[in-house]
């Protein structure tokens, strides 16, 4: 017993072993996992991509350098030798993958009920399976250290509120995502290429903003070029992405005041590690006489804050 689909691969291919289809299958349907997990890369967007990790042989630890900032540099006095600036600071930050995944099984009851595409729409459960983990991984940096230190991205209340003294009516304004830009601009931040930081908001952060009589009526206009999954506009000179990946916490008094951690974003404040990009898993063996078939897929990656000067973390009810 076999699915269709795998008949087609036999007729395009001429190949019919089981290794062959072990080796093909996951070919044909990595283009599927690929487009889903692109529809939905949100944080994915904003951060450094390491692949070095990808070439055979290439080792399960990839370090990304970080270098001190320098001062403005001074006058020279002829004939005197330069005072060197030592760079003693210099360090790097460890990115080592660990696997990811998760496997399935479907009966060929339940593959006939979805009819010619189920392979697809359980290829597609999958690769969102996969996307709320990492999307989840990258939106939790918001509360990371940079590995070897205790430095965290420092944080700005709506309204000028703390964790214990925020209450509900402090909600997402125009204000906090000025007050989050000048942070950004007296840190030296400059934008990502196309001109603008990253603003990762919720949505019912986007809501609030909209009902703030300070935000400017022509938001929906001002990015006319939507380039980024999830984009609304700009304001301010930030895209603005509307996700749900945004992360709550519980603060306030007594912590009954559940609050959003909005990112704003520079260019280099994260990175990502792949060993192995996310792959399908599709097993050409059949079990209990054909009436079952096996699904997977399967990721190594890391990702850790790198420059927590360049982002800011907006809080918000």
């Amino acid at each position: 017993m076999t699915l269709s689909t795998d008949e087609l691969i036999r007729k395009a291919s001429g190949q019919t072993s089981t290794t062959q289809l072990q080796a093909l299958i996951p070919q044909i349907w990595a283009s599927v996992i690929e487009k889903n997990l692109r529809r939905r890369a949100v944080f994915q967007q904003s951060i450094v991509e390491n692949t070095d990790l990808l070439a055979p042989d290439a080792g399960d630890q990839v370090y990304i350098p970080i270098l001190p900032d320098l001062a403005a540099l001074g006058s020279l006095t002829e004939g005197t030798d330069i005072v060197l600036t030592q760079l003693n600071g210099a360090t790097s930050i460890p990115l080592k993958p660990s696997e990811v995944g998760m496997a399935v099984e479907v009966t060929r009851k339940a593959l006939d009920r979805l009819k010619y595409d189920g392979v697809a729409e359980v290829m597609d459960r999958l690769s969102y399976a996969m996307s709320l983990n990492m999307e989840g991984a990258f939106a939790n940096l918001f509360n990371a250290t940079v590995p070897g230190t205790s430095t965290k991205i420092s944080t700005i209340y709506a309204n000028n509120k703390a964790t214990g003294t925020i209450t509900t009516t402090d909600t997402f304004s125009d204000q906090l995502i000025l007050n989050g830009v000048a942070a950004l601009e007296q840190a030296n931040n400059v934008p990502f290429d196309d001109g603008y930081y990253r603003l990762y908001i919720s949505p019912t952060q986007y809501t609030a903003l909209m009902m703030d009589q300070n935000t400017r009526q022509d938001l929906r206009y001002a990015a006319p070029e939507r380039l980024l999954t999830g984009e609304k506009g700009a304001l301010h000179g930030c895209r603005v992405i509307v996700t749900n990946f945004v992360q709550n916490t519980a603060e306030g008094s007594g912590g009954a005041v559940p609050v959003q951690n909005a990112m704003l974003l520079a260019p280099r404040w994260a990175a990502v590690a792949w060993k192995r990009r996310p792959q399908p898993i599709i097993d050409p063996t059949l079990y209990d006489m054909g009436r079952r078939r096996r699904f997977g897929i399967l990721a190594d990656y890391d990702a850790q804050l790198i420059h927590a000067e360049r982002a800011m973390v907006l809080k918000s009810a």
